[in-house]
């Protein structure tokens, strides 16, 4: 075995942390950190590169990117697929990410297969193949990937502000690339985007500069002799991290401030300032001290003025002192109202005026210290993490070379000491010669946006900060007098202690103990007895039928929970930076109110907060701010991803009450401060509360925590009837078993047709399985649900949800495995034909949702009723292609009399021949008297359509399944027809409306049962509960 350089010191770890750790150098200079976790039901690894984006070259910009793409598309070892299929098999998945300074490859897989999946891995850093053709595909993978970037203001604000940076610094350059810069580039440039891969690859890709860790249930020895034999044939080729000269923001960048239009409806200050590379002083943790000072909510703060003069919601403070080479910046970011965006001058003020009065008062030992003491005791109280994520973490921590071996998982939480000089250099560094100012909102009116940025077309403005915003900046003398420094925090825990139960059992208990139960409230308690942490977990759902029963109470509430959860957070931010944190919110009929951190603290925390619900008084200043963030809310869902539209549309059928963005834009103008006030007197008088008390608590504890909230809410019960027939409501709709959602550039009609054919040869896959695949499938499934909880939070949530829902089913995961092992395959199959299969499941039904881009073709509505989708689908393949001379009809007609038998390449000659006789002649000078000499004499050459592309996909379905019967025709046996839907020529029901479909159901939202549709009910028609 090949001889390893292990640091044998020790490696600080949280007094939590049951795993056993490895830290060693392999021969080739690769660092490895081996974890073993007894407990771990899949094992995981990641293996981070000290090289991103930074090494773009100029003329090929998102090549690190792509590289990330093509690098898992085999290797001379195996075959491509095989990583992929090899993980599936194995309940495992895997990923990457590329950013400015790493590059990260990350897997989870079951612990059986742990061994097989590393070398698969490794193997992509030691003998990738590169296929020509797998280059190719995967570059319509970066450019699909940028162009769903392209409405996001994340993605935007990041690509402005890297992009307005010294244009000869790496920060500078697009990072995701996309077809014109790799493609189109090369093409230009002469070069072969496939050899600058491989280029690039043997350029940069160095053991030497790779960070690999591995975690599994398996010993030290046996993880530290696998990866050796796997990974110590990657090549050493010295460093070759990239580093860039100077400072990406230089005197030519600082002093600007650029406007910038947004998306979405939003108001946003950034504040960038420019730092000397940071990393050997981030063990002293200054940052971490100044933006606890500069994102403080209580009285004094740069929050607490901006919120009172309505000029902000949020502000914070980022530091990027430990991912960069050579250069550091700071940003504090600002939440701005439209009030705020007028007074954007006076919000710089306030935070120059903040800041120098922390240098006025200097640093603060004793704030430190504090910050230091919560730091230390989260680090001491780890929770457990999944492998994966725990993997994840410490595998780039060898981008900081000031980080001990012995510090590799504490450094992030555990200072070196105090230094006040070091925090008052850092001070030193905000200051109004040293920064520039990013304004972003949809609409500016003091500027004309007159600039567009090359890859993402934002429009925006660059000019000069006036001198009043830089170094003659001044905080007016009345507002200077409202900042001060925080007061001590009385929110620290009063005691770390664990209590424990008297016996431990060996198996932890499932079910929680009901504690108190009547008609107006029901108390749940879980003692931890299995992660002995101070920490603790209570959750309170306060159900009443005004919580969101209309669109205007929807609404009305989601503005209740926005307004408390703000006033509430200025007032106990201190209990936060102390670990202890409160959450509020609305949904699904309920009030939903809880605190988690460190035990102690929270019950007088939730008594703090259910008292300010309760007794809440509306601010007209502050409900003006926070509805018109309602208001943006509601607005911009508009500009929301297909993704998310389809899920929202997907709810609207199926989810009852379900209101859609039409419903709750008009349901907006009843909003007022009177009616919000009438909504909480109204929400309060009835109800019904379930409350969960769970972790670091006794029985006696979480008794007293439920009188003070019987004392506090003084609800009256909501009648009996009422509770059932919400309950009744609650497990008959919004119930779907599965949906898979799919996206991408081919227009919906023929991703459907892909599914069908898909689902149709499915079965021969399943009837393929061999016992072992079929056994190794049901083990990694029993394997996931036999995982265990790996925190009190995990805990809460899991026996929350059985809660709220009123199933109360504590056993159902045991259940599920007890049933998983008496499978077999022909379970599977039948389970297969009675449900899955439209050829032999007895009242098949599916729901399809498509969201048709407005910039491809669309069929109009009565052409879903005219043609079959396969035509559709290949009219749009023709139009995307470019191939737009046929009609509808002129495809229809060439499906319906093409020869099934034909070879597909014979189809597509007879396609390309009809595309070239439906072509317009030029038209002749002699007609017209003008000769057109872009036209006349042209012959369009003949069209071939390759047998590989989607065009001859979508054919090959059109043709085959123009001589099937319609299946759907015989499936459906209800007619819908009465409430004026439409059928397909397969006889698919259209829902053109489908609030008008949701009544249609005999439980209003019952949309799509699991059996039958059920046709339409009179409005008068009993209801049966």
């Amino acid at each position: 075995m090949v001889a390893n350089n292990q640091y044998t010191g020790l490696i600080d770890k949280s007094s939590n942390d049951q795993h056993q750790y490895r830290l060693m150098r392999l021969p080739n200079n690769l660092t490895v950190l081996c974890v073993q976790d007894v407990e771990a039901k899949e094992a995981a690894a990641s293996l981070s590169v000290n090289v991103g984006s930074n090494a773009n070259p100029t003329e090929l910009l998102g090549l690190a990117h792509f590289l990330e793409h093509v690098l898992f598309l085999g290797t001379e070892k195996y075959p491509e697929g095989e990583y992929e299929a090899y993980l599936s098999r194995n309940s495992g998945h895997y990923n990457a990410y590329t950013y400015f300074y790493e590059t990260d490859y990350f897997f989870s897989v079951s612990n059986e297969a742990f061994e097989g999946a590393l070398d698969r891995l490794a193997q992509f850093f030691i003998s990738p193949l590169f296929n020509a053709d797998c280059v190719d595909r995967e570059l319509k993978a970066v450019d699909s990937e940028h162009k769903g970037y392209l409405q996001s203001d994340s993605w935007r604000t990041y690509e402005l502000i890297t992009g307005t940076t010294n244009p000869t610094h790496p920060f500078s350059r697009f990072s995701t690339g996309n077809t014109e810069t790799l493609k189109g580039a090369a093409e230009e440039l002469g070069l072969d985007l496939r050899e600058e891969l491989i280029k690039f690859y043997h350029k940069y890709y160095s053991a030497d500069i790779m960070q690999l860790v591995v975690v599994g249930n398996h010993s030290l020895d046996m993880l530290s002799e696998w990866v050796t034999s796997k990974f110590f044939a990657i090549k050493s080729k010295g460093n070759t991290k990239p580093i860039a000269d100077g400072h990406p923001i230089g005197k030519a960048e600082l002093g600007k401030v650029i406007h910038y239009k947004t998306v979405r409806e939003m108001y946003e200050l950034k504040m960038q300032f420019a730092l000397p590379e940071l990393k050997s002083i981030h063990g002293a943790k200054p940052f971490a001290y100044i933006n606890a000072l500069l994102g403080h909510k209580e009285a004094g703060s740069i929050y607490s003025v901006l919120r009172k003069n309505g000029w902000a919601t949020t502000i914070s403070g980022y530091s990027s002192s430990t991912f960069y080479d050579g250069f550091s910046t700071y940003e504090i970011s600002v939440t701005a109202t439209p009030k705020g965006l007028e007074n954007y001058e006076a919000i710089v003020s306030v935070i120059f005026g903040y800041i120098n009065m922390l240098v006025k008062n200097g640093p603060q030992e004793w704030y430190y210290q504090e910050l230091a003491l919560i730091s230390k005791a989260r680090f001491d109280f780890k929770d457990k993490e999944d492998a994966e994520r725990y993997a994840l973490r410490p595998s780039g921590e060898g981008r900081n070379p000031y980080v001990s071996p012995q510090h590799i998982l504490s450094h992030n939480y555990i200072s070196s000491g105090y230094n006040a000089a070091l925090i008052s250099k850092c001070l030193s560094y905000l200051n109004p010669d040293n920064y520039r100012l990013f304004i972003g909102a949809q609409e500016h009116k003091s500027v004309e946006c007159e600039l567009e940025e090359k890859y993402y077309g934002i429009l925006h403005h660059i000019a000069d900060l006036p001198s009043h915003m830089t170094s003659e900046v001044k905080c007016s003398p009345s507002v200077a007098k409202m900042l001060h420094l925080p007061g001590r925090n009385i929110y620290l825990p009063e005691s770390l202690s664990v209590t424990k139960p008297a016996t431990i059992a060996d198996t932890p208990a499932l079910e929680p103990v009901l504690l108190r139960k009547n008609d107006k409230f029901e108390v749940w308690f879980k003692e931890d007895d299995q992660f002995f942490t101070p920490h603790g977990r209570i959750g309170l759902a306060i159900s009443s039928e005004s919580v969101d029963n209309s669109p205007v109470n929807y609404l009305l509430s989601a503005l209740l929970c926005k307004l408390v959860s703000a006033e509430l957070h200025e007032q106990l931010f201190s209990a936060s930076m102390a670990n202890s944190y409160i959450y509020m919110s609305q949904g699904g009929g309920l009030i939903n109110v809880g605190v988690a951190g460190f035990s102690s603290g929270l019950p007088n925390l939730l008594k703090t907060a259910l008292q300010k619900l309760k007794t809440f008084k509306v601010d007209a200043q502050q409900f003006s701010i926070y509805l018109a963030e309602i208001e943006r809310m509601v607005q911009s869902k508009r500009q929301d991803s297909p993704l998310s539209q389809l899920y929202r549309q997907l709810d609207n059928v199926n989810v009852a009450p379900a209101f859609d963005q039409d419903m709750l834009e008009k349901a907006l103008k009843y909003i007022t401060l009177n009616e919000l006030q009438r909504h909480i007197e109204l929400i309060f008088s009835k109800g019904y509360v379930k409350m969960l008390v769970s972790g670091n608590y006794n029985q006696s504890v979480a008794l007293d925590a439920s009188n003070q909230v019987l004392d506090i809410l003084q609800l009256q019960p909501i009648p009996r009837s009422l509770i059932n027939a919400r309950r009744t409501l609650d497990i008959e709709s919004g119930y779907y078993v599965q949906n898979v959602p799919i996206k991408g550039e081919s227009n919906p009609a023929y991703v459907t047709q892909r599914i069908n054919r898909f689902i149709r040869q499915y079965r021969q896959k399943l009837q393929e399985l061999t016992v072992d695949e079929f056994e190794s499938s049901v083990q990694s499934l029993i394997s996931l649900k036999q995982e265990k909880l790996k925190s009190i939070n995990d805990e809460f949530g899991e026996l929350w949800a059985y809660i709220k829902s009123d199933k109360y089913n504590f056993d159902k995961l045991n259940e599920d495995v007890e049933h998983l092992k008496q499978l077999n395959k022909d379970d599977l199959l039948a389970f297969w034909d009675r449900y899955m299969s439209e050829d032999t499941a007895q009242g098949y039904t599916r729901l399809d949702m498509q969201m048709w881009s407005t910039k491809i073709w669309q069929p109009k509505a009565e052409e879903f009723e005219m043609y079959p989708s396969t035509v559709l689908a290949l009219y749009g393949c023709l139009r995307s292609g470019g191939h737009a001379g046929l009609s509808i009809a002129d495809v229809q007609s060439f499906v319906l009399l093409a020869n099934a038998s034909s070879s597909i390449e014979s189809l597509l000659a007879e396609l390309s021949e009809l595309y070239l006789s439906k072509q317009v002649s030029p038209v002749s000078s002699e007609a017209t008297g003008v000769t057109n000499t872009d036209t006349a004499d042209v012959k369009e050459p003949r069209i071939v359509f390759e047998s590989s592309s989607k065009i001859a996909t979508a054919l090959q379905m059109a043709i085959s399944s123009a001589k099937e019967a319609p299946i759907f025709a015989t499936l459906s046996k209800t007619n819908f027809a009465n409430i004026d839907m439409k059928q397909s020529p397969e006889g698919i029901w259209l829902i053109d409306d489908y609030k008008r479909f949701q009544h249609t159901q005999a439980l209003h939202g019952v949309s799509v049962p699991s059996r039958n549709l059920v046709p339409l009910i009179s409005e008068s028609a009993p209801m049966d509960n």
